[in-house]
């Protein structure tokens, strides 16, 4: 398969960290090669919450620079890329980079392994955002220092990305990557004056080109009406249908479900989604989730391709880009999109995550209504991110400074956003920039840039957006929601049933990890209230 791309290192997310990452309550990454069933974790101790960690260090500078190694745990994509893109900058400043590189699993189990047994790796790594409960609590970075975080320019940073950069309003890692959940559409199909005309006939609203499904009920119309005939134009009805979603497990499933529940299970209201914030219990068995499961397997059973029951992330971009569905969601497709392999190029549509006119409210246990659908997008995974490690070498600190405020500064974080990088945009700026992506190196052309470009503003600027649940044993709140939705989709259990043993297991991992009061406590960190 050769490298990967970022986009591909999100098809799939494997288990090979789980024993590992027990020793020190870990999350997994998701993957690109398809990975083998998850294996249970092994009880991990309780995590404190979090504190401040190694104060922020700066070696004063010297007048003549001598020639210094940084050393840099990196994947092996994005790692290559962010060390290639600066080489010109580092001969100008007499750095080397000595870059370890990884696959995205093993780039976890580095670090964590690093983490739990206090050795030294590198003096910067690149991780997923979800573990940050783990390697922060472990005082095992440095705090990023104001006078860079004044010259990279934070202000313009979202403040859904900032979010995975922070710790009790403190700052611990850099931007470099920002990921989030979109729908992507048939645009051309949409606009079909034909097919929209069949479509309302039948469903009593029009299609929208613009919007693609504003809502789930949208989303299940259309997945039903764009199943079982020839809109392709292959000459076969068996290989047209409305949807894919990534719904595997030992994959990408929790993400997949996670964002089909966040509009009915996030009320605007209420900061809490997965866990009640003053508690620490466990909703994911409340009516918003049931529901969501209920849904999910039967739009399907009914709409998707064979085997679309047990997809993950890189088959859904495969089914969409290959013109058998005209739906789904995941994170950005943009790439794909404009792959030599890809049949819809110029013909993709962007918009946030389809929305619900009726919303859970877990305070009085009823469903609120709202006229206009309510919208929950979710930041899922969050980014991979960059930060400096407590026991990085002291006579390098000042060049590895330097080198991750190059990366992550304004002009080239630039540059890898508009690039086939695998770096999502994250800063207000990039995702202004529309000439960047639509005549850059993507060459997305202005139509597809704007639509991409707004809906990650709309996602990552969103007041209801759901971060991802960064929380110390992430993997094993991750293993056991997988599998009770697993089992509810193959009809093993009823929906009901599947989320209340997902319950019960929820809250059996929060005593574990000290108390769901504690856990508690560590979520309002994590949502940043």
């Amino acid at each position: 398969m050769g490298k990967l791309s970022r986009r591909k290192f999100l098809a799939i997310s494997g288990g090979s960290t789980a024993a590992l990452l027990a020793s020190c309550a870990p999350a997994a990454a998701p993957v690109v090669e398809k990975a083998a069933e998850v294996v249970p974790t092994a009880v991990p101790q309780a995590t404190a919450v979090p504190q401040a960690t190694v104060p922020p260090t700066m070696v004063p500078a010297v007048a003549e620079k001598a020639p210094v190694t940084v050393r840099f745990a990196g994947l092996e994509s994005m790692g290559s890329n962010a060390r290639d893109g600066s080489k010109e900058w580092c001969a100008e400043n007499k750095i080397t980079i000595d870059l370890g590189a990884f696959g995205q699993q093993e780039i976890t189990d580095k670090v964590m392994q690093s983490v739990a047994t206090g050795t030294y790796l590198a003096d910067v790594v690149q991780f997923e955002s979800n573990t940050r409960a783990d390697i922060i609590g472990a005082k095992a970075l440095m705090e990023v220092p104001a006078e860079v975080q004044s010259k990279i320019n934070m202000s313009n940073v979202l403040p859904g990305i900032m979010k995975t950069l922070s710790w009790g309003g403190k700052v611990y890692a850099l931007p470099f990557d920002g990921d989030i959940h979109y729908q992507y559409f048939r645009k051309d199909l949409f606009a079909n004056a034909d097919i929209n005309k069949k479509f309302k006939a039948k469903y009593g609203y029009d299609l929208s080109a613009e919007n693609g499904a504003e809502t789930w009920q949208q989303w299940q119309d259309i997945g039903a009406f764009f199943t079982g005939w020839d809109w392709n134009e292959d000459g076969k009805t068996d290989t047209d249908f409305g949807i894919a979603s990534m719904n595997k497990r030992g994959d990408t499933l929790w993400w997949g479900f996670n964002s089909r529940a966040t509009a009915y299970g996030k009320h605007p209201d209420d900061a809490g989604f997965i866990l009640d914030t003053k508690t620490g219990e466990a909703r994911v068995n409340n009516p918003a989730f049931v529901r969501a499961l209920t849904e999910w397997k039967d739009e399907n059973t009914k709409s998707a391709p064979a085997g679309g029951m047990a997809f993950g992330y890189g088959d859904t971009l495969d089914a969409h880009i290959g013109g058998r569905v005209v739906q789904t969601y995941g994170w950005d497709g943009v790439t794909a999109a404009t792959s030599e392999k890809s049949l819809i190029k110029d013909k993709q549509g962007f918009n946030i995550l389809p929305g619900s006119n009726e919303v859970y409210n877990s305070a009085s246990g009823q469903w609120d209504k709202f006229e206009k659908a309510s919208h929950a997008p979710f930041l899922a995974f969050g980014g991979w991110v960059l930060a400096v490690m407590a026991n990085a070498e002291p006579e390098a600190l000042q060049a590895t400074w330097d080198w991750v405020s190059y990366l992550a500064g304004e002009e080239h974080g630039m540059e890898m956003v508009t690039s086939n990088t695998g770096c999502s945009p994250y800063r207000s700026t990039q995702i202004s920039n529309v000439d960047g992506f639509a005549n850059g190196p993507l060459k997305l052309g202005e139509e597809a840039a704007k639509d991409y470009l707004d809906a990650a503003s709309r996602t990552l600027n969103h007041p209801n957006a759901v971060v991802d649940f960064a929380m110390p044993g992430w993997v094993q709140y991750r293993d056991a929601m997988e599998l009770g939705v697993s089992r509810g989709l193959a009809g093993e259990t009823d929906p009901q049933t599947a989320m209340d043993e997902v319950k019960v297991a929820f809250d059996e991992i929060s005593v574990r990890m000290g108390g769901l009061e504690k856990q508690a406590e560590i979520y309002r960190l994590v949502l940043g209230v």
